[in-house]
């Protein structure tokens, strides 16, 4: 697929997940492709779990939204961004993103199915 698709270039993927256990997943499948995330730096390996959160000390706090704030300036900024309606962050993502920009792409791999919005 990297000649076929990257013209031979070995491609690079920024991946924002609250389950990190999927980086390696995509390693396995992928291993000549580069993935990077901010996972690479995290523990939430099993995901996020919003009641956990009150069991946080402030150093595990901070580490979270660190880590949540950096893919939110990754993919907010990124050229090519895919990613789920099914969660709040991509609608953040989506607002987040530059009016001006010209040169983006913003997919969604399962586009909301409501009436009237431009998606």
């Amino acid at each position: 697929a990297i000649e076929s698709h990257f013209g031979g270039v070995r491609p690079s993927f920024f991946v924002a997940t609250d389950d990190c256990a999927v980086m390696e997943e995509f390693r396995k499948a992928r291993p000549k492709w580069n993935f990077v995330s901010e996972c690479d730096n995290a523990s939430e390996e099993n995901g996020f779990v919003f009641k956990e959160m009150k069991l946080w000390n402030d150093e595990q706090t901070d580490a979270h939204f660190g880590k949540f704030i950096a893919e939110m300036i990754a993919m907010a900024t990124a050229k090519y961004w895919i990613g789920v309606a099914s969660t709040n962050v991509s609608y953040w993502i989506y607002f987040m993103r530059s009016l001006d920009a010209q040169d983006d792409t913003f997919v969604w791999v399962d586009p909301p199915r409501i009436p009237g919005l431009p998606w």
